[in-house]
């Protein structure tokens, strides 16, 4: 019967063997980064959808603000904002992520501030409560975007969904209130004492963000543009509402020179996203 016993069998063998375990590493490989890419995908989109939906969410805060305190010219300008939101707020009704209860809770909240008739300071609260869970969400999402085969040189977009998108919110906050005061052509000592902190925060949080993107290798974001557009906001804020009793600038002409500021610095968030769908290309 040894006849049949070859000696080079037990090689034969190790090697089949090593190759099979080889074949199964390699499928399971191979559907780690199909799910990992599906992942960075799925949360790809909606941090986009997000990025958007802060934006028109911000700026209707300060155009309603606007027109509650007084200027009925932004109404257009407010119309036309609703309008847009209404499809972003559609494409929100039709996730189907883990973070269902978030997103319904984004699309409840907006649905309230539509049918609600309030003051200009209840409106103010009840956008910044919808804005906040809307950076909370951002930063959830975020936070569980699996980076790990991503190049070192993402490591600056921890500065994105932190620092840059809440200096985006102060000044979003900033821009909302002003643009009431504007509208009014006074202000109130709690509104002068609120202002002075969001200046504060925005100079503060922006020299932070920044100063952490100038570290990285973060040349493509263009940070010399989008840091002077955010100081010339705050030169805007301190002369022409901080430095006087009864403001004389117009309302729309400030909600646009803050708006710059914002969409400068929310062009980062998009540079950052644009920069993740680059790599999610290489799986």
């Amino acid at each position: 019967m040894t006849g049949f016993f070859y000696p080079e069998w037990p090689g034969l063998t190790g090697i089949l063997l090593l190759t099979g375990l080889a074949a199964i590493f390699f499928i399971l490989h191979r559907r780690m980064r199909k799910q990992q890419h599906r992942q960075l995908t799925s949360g790809i989109k909606q941090l986009a959808l997000l990025r958007l939906l802060l934006a028109d969410f911000q700026r209707h805060r300060g155009l309603s603000t606007g027109l509650l305190s007084g200027d009925h010219s932004l109404q257009t300008d407010l119309d036309i904002t609703r309008k847009q939101l209404e499809t972003h707020i559609s494409k929100a009704r039709q996730q189907s992520t883990r973070y269902q209860t978030q997103w319904h809770r984004l699309t409840t909240q907006w649905q309230q501030i539509c049918q609600s008739t309030t003051s200009a300071d209840t409106n103010l609260l009840n956008h910044h409560d919808l804005i906040r869970n809307t950076i909370f969400l951002i930063e959830d999402i975020a936070s569980e975007l699996d980076l790990s085969s991503c190049p070192k040189e993402m490591n600056y977009l921890q500065s994105i969904w932190q620092e840059v998108v809440q200096t985006a919110e102060w000044t979003g906050q900033a821009r909302a209130l002003g643009t009431g005061i504007a509208a009014a052509g006074s202000s109130s000592a709690a509104q002068r004492v609120r202002l002075r902190f969001l200046h504060a925060k925005i100079k503060q949080l922006s020299l932070t963000a920044f100063t952490a993107l100038k570290q990285s290798k973060t040349d493509h974001l263009n940070l010399q543009q989008s840091q002077a557009t955010v100081n010339s906001f705050l030169l805007c804020l301190e002369q022409d509402l901080l430095n006087c009793d009864r403001p004389q600038i117009d309302a729309k002409l400030y909600f646009e020179q803050a708006t710059v500021a914002i969409n400068n610095l929310l062009g980062l968030m998009d540079a950052a996203l644009k920069d993740l769908q680059h790599v999610t290309k290489a799986f």
